[in-house]
């Protein structure tokens, strides 16, 4: 999106071929990009690819063409879905709960979802959501 825009993206994002860091979009599509969070979520990516592409016969991330295309080939992206029930292990809610005491013992540290807030309600005009159909169709 960003080269379609002719802009920058942010420096840390993405890596030249040779592996050094790059503003360019150009550049980032014939490098790399860089993992969010190091070397452990460049493996979960590995094994997200692995599933995704490998297993399901789908292409590669990197050989993906534009999303926003308005024409041409299908994408031939693959799905891999895992669906788990931890109910049908009774002691999954214990082992959490023990994870759970583990992380709040860690300064700074907290679960996703810890110390949320409830959800506010929010008052919409009435003539607002009698346009919200007509804007969800555009």
């Amino acid at each position: 999106m960003a080269k379609l825009a002719d802009e920058k993206i942010p420096l840390g994002w993405a890596l030249y071929s040779e592996g050094r860091p790059t503003t360019d979009p150009d550049a980032a599509l014939a490098g790399s990009l860089v993992s969010i969070g190091d070397y452990k979520s460049w493996g979960f990516g590995v094994m997200g690819e692995l599933l995704a592409a490998g297993i399901t016969e789908g292409i590669l991330s990197r050989d993906v063409k534009l999303l926003e295309a308005a024409d041409g080939a299908p994408h031939d992206l693959g799905r891999y879905y895992i669906l788990i029930d931890p109910g049908q292990d009774h002691a999954f809610f214990k082992r959490l709960e023990a994870l759970a005491e583990i992380v709040a013992q860690q300064p700074g540290t907290r679960l996703f979802g810890q110390n949320k807030k409830p959800n506010q309600t929010v008052d919409i005009p009435e003539a607002l959501w009698a346009l919200s159909p007509g804007l969800a169709a555009d």
